[in-house]
């Protein structure tokens, strides 16, 4: 597969990252696509204050763990077949988002957490987070993650003090130097994606929404055209 090394991937991602977060915070009842690990705290907190509507959050980790393994497996069928699987990956996970969309405008909600709107929204922005963790795994590999900002921040803060204090037992040649200040300048631009776009969601999923996952598909779209120049480009194929 092909290196994408444009970092217009990582600010899309890291953006649909962020936003579906605050979404699924939002509307959702405290579900985190992005963070699904995250999901159960809330699931702990809920059923420690005796709210047992927890359907969705108990589904949410299995759920996610079936996004992953179908995605891998979609991946996987794709390259076995000799084309490159980042563009119908982007495809399959703005799809997704529109299907949640589309649930949220169609079904009808009474805000209950548990009910039909909630499950298929939720399974819609889970499956597509489950899909992108994949494509930063199998595909976008050399490029940081765009939905673990914890682990960006903590490889970005240790890289800067074990270089800035020159201990000895740390020595790196000017290449390697010029490599890791690059991937420190990548993660950071990934986490204030992130930021943006969990921002831009806090603003508008109240006015919008399930119209509001329009944005995230948008910025996905937005991605293809800088898939197409990448593959189109002359280049070394990623082993």
């Amino acid at each position: 597969m092909r290196k994408f090394e444009h970092r217009s991937f990582v600010v899309g991602l890291g953006f649909v990252a962020g936003f579906i977060d605050v979404f699924g915070f939002t509307r959702l009842h405290g579900l985190l696509p992005a963070h699904v690990t995250g999901t159960l705290i809330f699931l702990a907190i809920s059923l420690s204050h005796g709210h047992y509507d927890v359907f969705l959050k108990i589904a949410a980790l299995p759920i996610f763990c079936c996004a992953v393994a179908g995605s891998a497996w979609f991946i996987g069928m794709i390259a076995e077949r000799g084309r490159d699987p980042f563009l119908p990956a982007l495809a399959l996970q703005a799809g997704l988002l529109l299907g949640g969309m589309l649930g949220a405008v169609l079904l009808p909600t009474h805000g209950e957490p548990d009910e039909l709107a909630a499950f298929v929204v939720g399974t819609a922005c889970l499956a597509a987070m489950g899909l992108q963790n994949t494509i930063m795994r199998l595909i976008l590999n050399n490029l940081p993650p765009t939905t673990v900002m914890t682990g960006n921040i903590t490889q970005v803060l240790s890289d800067i003090v074990a270089y800035s204090c020159h201990f000895p037992s740390i020595r790196r040649t000017t290449d390697e130097k010029v490599i890791l200040e690059r991937q420190a300048q990548r993660m950071l631009i990934t986490v204030l994606s992130f930021l943006a776009g969990a921002v831009v969601a806090a603003f508008v999923c109240t006015p919008l929404g399930g119209l509001s996952l329009g944005v995230p598909i948008l910025t996905i779209l937005c991605l293809i055209p800088f898939g197409h120049k990448t593959l189109r480009a002359p280049g070394v194929q990623a082993a």
